[in-house]
């Protein structure tokens, strides 16, 4: 993207003091600052510039970012960066975007857990859950970069509200099954089985969860990704089950360390937080909070025998995480 940022013209794009940390800029990039305003640091800006340093104001970032797109629409496409957790603070000014229906392209980067020793003040446990919730507004988590593509594709043609690209700040594992194509229906099936026991979904960072614990299975796993609720929701009921084939009686079992809310819709069961998050290295807290493919794999097992034999009643969610491993 960082050439495209560069290339189209259109694009204005900015952060809110986290230059160093989201990526967003490109070579030669030239900032929007008045001229004659000599920064304390960094270099001096013109009116030409595309690229906006908000500061630590996420809240003005996002309404200026709908201002930019509801001028003479079409002429620009802002784009807003920040971590995830730190989009509590522009919510207001997001929700208000969606309710224009205002083309912006919000950047949530640092979106897991996995990021590690910052703390449960920046892991957004719960955050997901408002902007999947929220009119007009797409939010799509991809898993890696082929999905990352078909994230912004979408996001640059959808002219009907917001949009929200949620990315990780860690490494991600490429697992050669994503498809950017699949990314634009909103869940698709990364791998198919016959005869198939149970449906593990896999969202976002935690996607390769999904794959490692379909592998060590001692039952038959087919693996879908789901990066966007709003996406799939467009898609045909006959699509939807395609993809979920819950109708034929296969139980869905989700992996995101995220709250579970919303995911009972799709889902039978899940790995996901009922608590805030630790400061802890990446390749420890995953094992903390439970996702740990050993335990996982027995508790899927576990969950699927009971599924099948009725002890467990259809349309009863089932936490398969109690909470931290301490």
């Amino acid at each position: 993207m960082k050439e495209a940022f560069g290339d189209v013209k259109a694009f204005m794009v900015g952060t809110a003091d986290l230059t160093p940390s989201v990526n967003m800029t490109w070579k030669n990039y030239e900032i929007f600052n008045p001229p004659d305003l000599k920064p304390t640091s960094g270099s001096v800006g013109s009116y030409k510039g595309r690229y906006v340093h908000y500061g630590i104001r996420e809240h003005v970032m996002g309404a200026i970012a709908n201002g930019l797109a509801a001028y003479n629409p079409g002429t620009f496409i802002p784009i807003t960066s920040s971590f995830f957790m730190f989009y509590l603070y522009a919510a207001p000014a997001v929700r208000m975007g969606a309710l224009q229906r205002l083309p912006v392209i919000h950047v949530a980067t640092h979106d897991s857990i996995g990021g590690g020793e910052d703390g449960p003040t920046h892991q957004p446990v719960e955050l997901a859950a408002l902007y999947r919730a929220m009119p007009n507004m797409h939010y799509i988590r991809p898993a890696d970069s082929e999905e990352v593509a078909g994230a912004w594709e979408v996001s640059v043609n959808y002219k009907q509200g917001p949009s929200m690209i949620s990315v990780s700040r860690q490494t991600l594992p490429q697992t050669g099954i994503t498809s950017r194509e699949g990314l634009k229906k909103g869940a698709y099936v990364a791998k198919e089985v016959q005869d198939a026991d149970v449906t593990l979904i896999g969202v976002g960072a935690e996607f390769h969860f999904a794959v490692k614990l379909a592998e060590k299975l001692g039952i038959k796993a087919r693996i879908v990704s789901f990066p966007s609720y709003a996406l799939f929701r467009e898609q045909s009921k006959e699509y939807q089950r395609s993809v979920l084939r819950r109708n034929e009686g296969i139980p869905s079992v989700v992996i995101e360390p995220y709250v579970s809310l919303g995911w009972e819709r799709y889902a039978d069961a899940g790995f996901n937080m009922r608590s805030f998050g630790h400061s802890l290295p990446g390749k420890y807290i995953y094992d903390y909070f439970g996702f740990n493919i050993d335990s996982m794999k027995r508790k899927t097992e576990t969950f699927v025998s009971d599924w099948k034999n009725g002890s467990i009643g259809r349309g009863e969610y089932t936490e398969l995480i109690d909470g931290p491993a301490h």
